[in-house]
């Protein structure tokens, strides 16, 4: 067999064996309740609104609001397949793009393991990593500017490093990656020239994506949530209980489970002195996009996957260079296809939205089911919480411009709800969205204790109880959620 039908065969299985680790986010309608904020918010813009304002608040940078309003305008409202299947293009796009320069730095064997190896590692972790969000599209950017500066293209690189912030503002970490890219890519009367081009693809990147929100009714609103949240955002994630909570669900599996290639990653950065420049690059771009993996604290699964890419690069390159004896292969493949093979029953089986795998119907389908049997299509409900996965499931816009409350919240902690989602100026405009759109349900899912929300009761919120009390009555509970109709006229 020749050379290239032999690179085209192992491609073909390696691409297979990506589609089938991926495999349990198609029998899912909803993988996370980020895809419900992503989803009930692009919804919402579809009906109109400008995002940011009454098209729905959230404090991520817009890139996947608008992804998903375009995938809802060509495929449907909360039509989640499509939005899947975008997912999985853009996994396999950033394969592609790994292959690329792992056959740039090592060859096309480094390329194939590190292309099978991404693909395996966005599986192989809680449903939330199969999730079509934000760091999936962030590290296709981040690894195309990475692919491009490499091949010292420094103005594209720029431009897709802005493309990449245009999903997850820790993006850009990258930054160092390019400062060392320059210092050791280019020639020392070439730096500031390369620096100049660089920095000139970034700022042209700001500002068309300024330029969009500007047109698009957004920029006000992205200003106020997506930059001056931050600050509040972190305050609360960052609380030691909190933080250790997290990275024992997240950081502490993402490298035991995955151990194999951490420790092949860390062999080839001990090597650091017989590196040569893109080695080296390769190292530093796993330590910078650990660091923005943990910059937030919040520490869920899928914020590794900015690590991923550097990591698959990485372990790969170290396969390479250490020639591995037969039984210490069979090891390596046993080591990253065990785990894999794990999380994949469960993410098949498992509720991606409890991670129940009792067999009976979820109790947050049943209150969807309610939902949509008790309104018209045409009719707006409200949910009090952080559930908005189900405005998805009833196939109902949302009332306000808030698809949940106490986002990122370090929920029954005991610590004051001061959260960015929570500020004053919240309420006003909450109110004024329960006016314009009078929920034909309110769905209160504190009263049940979901997602920790029994200690924010909507009597505790004066908009709220207000408009239930002078104008609802309840008139079901499901699984100890209450539901609040209008009173009649």
């Amino acid at each position: 067999m020749t050379r290239p039908r032999q690179v085209g065969l192992w491609a073909g299985l390696i691409a297979v064996t990506i589609f089938i680790a991926h495999l349990p986010s198609f029998f899912h309608r909803l993988l996370d309740g980020d895809e419900a904020i992503y989803g009930s918010i692009a919804a919402l813009m579809n009906s109109g609104g400008h995002l940011y304002g009454a098209g729905g608040v959230d404090n991520k940078p817009p890139g996947i609001f608008w992804v998903y309003a375009a995938i809802f305008r060509v495929a449907g409202n909360y039509q989640m397949t499509a939005v899947h299947t975008v997912g999985f293009v853009v996994i396999a796009a950033t394969c592609y793009l790994l292959f690329v320069i792992g056959r740039d730095v090592g060859g096309i064997r480094t390329g194939l393991l590190a292309a099978l190896f991404y693909g395996v590692l966005t599986a192989a972790g809680n449903p939330r990593l199969l999730a079509t969000n934000t760091e999936m599209f962030m590290a296709l950017a981040l690894t195309a500017s990475v692919l491009l500066m490499f091949r010292r293209h420094w103005f594209w690189s720029g431009c897709l490093l802005v493309a990449a912030g245009a999903f997850r503002q820790v993006a850009a970490v990258n930054v160092l990656l390019a400062v060392a890219g320059i210092l050791w890519l280019e020639q020392s009367g070439d730096r500031w020239h390369a620096a100049g081009r660089f920095g000139t693809g970034v700022a042209a990147a700001l500002a068309a994506g300024a330029a969009i929100l500007l047109l698009t009714g957004s920029l006000a609103g992205f200003w106020r949530w997506t930059v001056g949240s931050l600050y509040g955002y972190a305050s609360t994630t960052w609380i030691p209980s909190y933080v250790w909570q997290r990275a024992r669900d997240s950081l502490v599996p993402f490298v035991l489970d995955m151990a194999v290639l951490w420790i092949a990653a860390i062999a080839i950065a001990a090597r650091w002195r017989r590196l040569d420049r893109l080695d080296r690059l390769v190292i530093v771009w796993l330590a910078v996009a650990m660091v923005g993996s943990v910059a937030a604290g919040h520490l869920s699964w899928h914020y590794f996957i900015q690590a991923m890419g550097p990591l698959a690069l990485a372990a790969a390159r170290s396969f390479d260079v250490y020639p591995l004896r037969r039984w210490v292969a069979a090891a390596v493949v046993v080591g990253i296809a065990v785990p894999a093979a794990g999380w994949w029953f469960y993410d098949l089986g498992a509720d991606p939205l409890t991670y129940d795998s009792s067999p009976l119907v979820p109790q947050h389908q049943l209150v969807a089911a309610y939902i949509r049997d008790h309104t018209a299509p045409s009719q707006r409900v409200f949910v009090w919480g952080d559930w908005p996965a189900l405005y998805i499931e009833s196939d109902r816009l949302m009332a306000s411009r808030f698809p949940g409350f106490l986002r990122g919240f370090d929920r029954g902690s005991g610590v004051q709800p001061n959260n960015w989602d929570t500020t004053s100026d919240v309420w006003p405009e909450l109110q004024a969205d329960l006016e314009a759109h009078p929920p034909a349900l309110i769905v209160d899912t504190s009263s049940a204790g979901w997602s920790d929300f029994s200690l924010y009761p909507m009597s505790n919120y004066p908009v709220l109880a207000n408009l239930v009390s002078g104008r609802y009555h309840a008139v079901a509970s499901v699984d100890g959620v209450v539901i609040y109709a209008p009173n009649s006229p």
